[in-house]
């Protein structure tokens, strides 16, 4: 049943806990978060892409983290900002 409600496989990091650990990085509270089901050098992944604004920062101005998240054991696999 879990399979046809979208979530974790068995052994599997779910997409919360994908975006909890991806949080942790990020200094600024996002004003968006996606994360999707995603690969990285043949290991699954989550990819979650937070944006937001730091403290102070002009309002046309934000943040964009992009985090690889491995799906068994919840090692970031690589981020990149913008």
């Amino acid at each position: 049943m879990a399979a046809t409600c979208g979530g974790p496989a068995e052994g599997e990091i779910g997409r919360e806990r994908a975006i909890e650990i991806a949080r942790s990085l990020v200094s600024f509270q996002p004003d968006s978060i996606d994360a999707e089901p995603a690969s990285v050098q043949g290991r699954p992944a989550w990819r979650v892409v937070l944006r937001g604004r730091l403290p102070g920062q002009p309002p046309l101005l934000f943040e964009t983290v992009v985090v690889y998240v491995d799906r068994h054991h919840g090692e970031i696999l690589s981020q990149a900002r913008s």
